[in-house]
Order: structure tokens, then C-alpha cells, then sequence
């Protein structure tokens, strides 16, 4: 049955990519677009995801999918792939500046509020996702952990490299990679979503500046 129930399971959890193109078909309104839309979406899917998982998987929610206490070793090592991530940061925006891209803008001239919002909404849905459902549930499914990640690696890359343009790949790329690393070591979804946050957070300084010089 795991053929049949985990495809299901996967195409509620990378839902968010296809429920706003639903939505359009069917002409519904949500009163939300662009970044600020896969707030909603993202958090339809968990919902969707959970239920699934209690009343058709009749799974725990949580601990089938790394949903568990971080140990402090957890921490170290989200703390740890940070600072890499950061100084990768700083190598790349110091010798190889990227232009400026249209995702970028877009969400740094949004509100503040909504910034944080996107962020902290980011760092808890994408997690459960995009990593923590996907990767058990593959792996289980195949036997082997590194088809988990060999498909869901690309398949959370992508819509990053669409919407903020393939400079993406070497700039915040490299955070991606450290999230998958990092579940990878750990196969725990709360240091993974401390990660994401702390990767994520930069963006309200040039949201900041944005408004301040408005």
C-alpha cells in the first residue's frame, strides 16, 4: 500500500505549487498574491498533510516525520552551517556581487510585518514540506535515503531559482543545501526550521532600508 498512499501523501505536500493555479481556474479570491499568497497555501497543505497523515497513513504527525526535540548537538550544528552559510554570504556579495533580481524586490517592498510573516511561516511549513515528509516517506519507500534526497533536493530548488532567477544557485543556494545537510545529520525538523529562520531573517535589512528610504 506504501505505492499508493505515499504519491498521494507527496502531491498534498508539494500542493502549495499547484492550489494557487487551482485556485485561479476556479476563479477563487483569496485577497493574497504574489510572495504573501504562499503564506496560505503553505499552511493549507500542512493542514491538508496532517490530516492525511492521522486519518488515511494513521501515522503519528509529528515524530514519523523528525517533528521531535533538538538535542543542544541539533542546535550546534544548525548554529554551525549557519556561520558557512554567512561566510559564504560574504565571499559571494564581496567578489562577485549578483544584479538585482525581481524576486528580491518584490518581497522586500512588502511591509515589514509581512516580511517577518513570510519568513517565520517559511521556515516552519517549507520544513515539514519540502524535507520532513518527503525524505521519510521516500526513503521508506524506495529503501534508500539518497533517492530521498536526490528528489527532493531539485524539486525544492526550483521554484527558488524561478522566482529569484538562477543567481539564486550561488548566492542562497548554498542555504538550501545546508538545510538538506543538515536533516541529513540530524533527522530533526525543528533544527532544520532554526536554520531556515536564521537563513531567511537577512532579507529584512534590505527590506528596512527599502522602507526607511521611501
Amino acid at each position: 500500500m506504501l505505492w499508493v498512499i505515499v504519491p498521494v501523501g507527496l502531491t498534498l505536500s508539494y500542493s502549495p505549487t499547484w492550489l494557487s493555479r487551482l485556485s485561479d481556474a476556479f476563479g477563487v479570491d483569496t485577497g493574497l498574491t504574489g510572495p504573501a499568497a504562499s503564506i496560505l497555501w503553505n499552511a493549507l497543505a500542512v493542514l491538508m498533510l496532517v490530516a492525511y497523515m492521522v486519518f488515511i497513513e494513521r501515522r503519528h504527525p509529528f515524530a514519523s516525520i523528525g517533528l521531535r526535540k533538538p538535542s543542544q548537538k541539533h542546535v550546534e550544528w544548525a548554529l554551525y552551517l549557519f556561520g558557512i552559510y554567512m561566510a559564504w554570504q560574504w565571499i559571494v556579495l564581496t567578489f562577485f556581487p549578483p544584479p538585482a533580481d525581481s524576486g528580491t524586490e518584490t518581497i522586500t517592498s512588502l511591509s515589514i510585518a509581512a516580511v517577518l510573516a513570510l519568513i517565520v511561516s517559511a521556515a516552519v511549513f517549507e520544513e515539514v514540506l519540502y524535507r520532513g515528509y518527503p525524505i521519510e516517506r521516500l526513503a521508506e519507500l524506495t529503501g534508500h535515503r539518497w533517492i530521498a534526497f536526490l528528489v527532493t533536493v531539485p524539486l525544492f530548488m526550483a521554484p527558488h531559482v524561478v522566482f529569484f532567477g538562477p543567481q539564486w544557485l550561488w548566492t542562497q543556494g548554498i542555504g538550501a543545501i545546508a538545510l538538506f545537510v543538515l536533516y541529513a545529520k540530524t533527522r530533526n525538523l525543528p533544527a532544520c526550521m532554526l536554520l531556515h529562520l536564521c537563513i531567511n531573517l537577512p532579507i529584512l535589512i534590505p527590506t528596512i532600508a527599502h522602507h526607511l528610504g521611501t
